[in-house]
Formats: C-alpha cells, sequence, structure tokens
C-alpha cells in the first residue's frame, strides 16, 4: 500500500512540476527573448521533447529508470533555477535547450517507474496510480493557483515551486528504490 501512495504523489510531483515548468519558460522566452509568439515556441520545444524520448529511453536503459529520472529531476530543477537566477539571454537559451534534454529523462520514465513497482497482474493499478495523481494536481493546479495569480507570479515564483514539486516527486523515487514488486496475487 505505502508503494502506491508514493506513485500516486510521484504523478502529482511531475505534474505539477511540469506545469511550473513550462510556465516558467514561457515567461522566461517572453522576458529575454522580447517575442510575442510564445505559442510557436512552446510547440517548437514540444517538439524537441518529442524526439528526445529515444536517446532519453537509451541513456535510462543504460543507468536504470530511477536513477535516470531522478538525474533527470536534479538536472531540471538545477537548470530552471539557473534560467531564472540568472537572466541573461544566451543562458536562458542553453538552459531550455538542456531541459529539453534532461526533462525528457523525467517524463519518459513515468510509466515504466509506476510498472516497475508493482507486480506485473497489478499493472493497471500501478499505472492508474500514477495517472491519478496526475489527473488530481492538474485539478487542483488551477484552484491552487488561479490564472490571475499565474500571470503576475515572477519566473523565480514559479521556478521554485516548481522546484519544490519535482523535488517531491525526487523524493518519492528515491524511496521507492527500496521497494520490489511482490509476486504473489
Amino acid at each position: 500500500l505505502p508503494i502506491l501512495g508514493l506513485i500516486f504523489i510521484t504523478g502529482m510531483g511531475v505534474a505539477l512540476g511540469s506545469n511550473f515548468l513550462m510556465q516558467t519558460i514561457q515567461k522566461v522566452v517572453k522576458n529575454q527573448f522580447s517575442t510575442t509568439d510564445i505559442k510557436l515556441v512552446m510547440f517548437v520545444i514540444a517538439l524537441a521533447l518529442a524526439f528526445s524520448a529515444l536517446p532519453a529511453g537509451a541513456i535510462a536503459v543504460k543507468l536504470g529508470n530511477h536513477r535516470a529520472m531522478l538525474y533527470g529531476i536534479t538536472a531540471t530543477v538545477g537548470l530552471m533555477m539557473l534560467m531564472v537566477l540568472v537572466p541573461n539571454a544566451l543562458i536562458g537559451l542553453v538552459a531550455i535547450v538542456g531541459l529539453v534534454a534532461v526533462f525528457s529523462l523525467i517524463i519518459n520514465g513515468t510509466i515504466p517507474y509506476a510498472l516497475s513497482l508493482v507486480p506485473p497482474q497489478r499493472a493497471g493499478l500501478g499505472t492508474g496510480m500514477y495517472f491519478g495523481g496526475v489527473g488530481i494536481a492538474a485539478s487542483l493546479f488551477g484552484l491552487i493557483v488561479p490564472q490571475s495569480s499565474l500571470s503576475v507570479m515572477t519566473p523565480i515564483n514559479t521556478a521554485f515551486w516548481g522546484a519544490i514539486a519535482f523535488v517531491l516527486a525526487g523524493v518519492c523515487i528515491a524511496i521507492s528504490t527500496k521497494f520490489q514488486p511482490s509476486i504473489s496475487t
């Protein structure tokens, strides 16, 4: 039962962290690059995330999924904070490119993470708990951070809250490495 809670909270942390990460990137792009076409930039970032899935998967296979996700979380938090604490266009651009690479280690590892913690006959329960956490986080995000508040938050604020969410997910992933799926039904 504790493992299901860890999977659920990991889903919440990754979802909240992802939401705050994307808000942070949007704010940095708008502030650093004076572009009004944020949607196009975010589309390019989403496309780059899709293309980074194969290299991220290869890294996860080599390092192990839990470790790759923890490295991804650590690097994502570091690059996100660098991007907002050192307001420089070149650093912002390098951080965004780096974020695409390391964030992929997180998002591509979520399903294997959930599946690795439950016995095969409980695979649906494991993924359901993860996506339940994602769904709760998505629903709560609008309540916790209304659009009116989000629009006035600084990039430092959104990066800080994103970092907290990712660290929460990272703690759950680290704790979950102690658990092995049981073979019983």
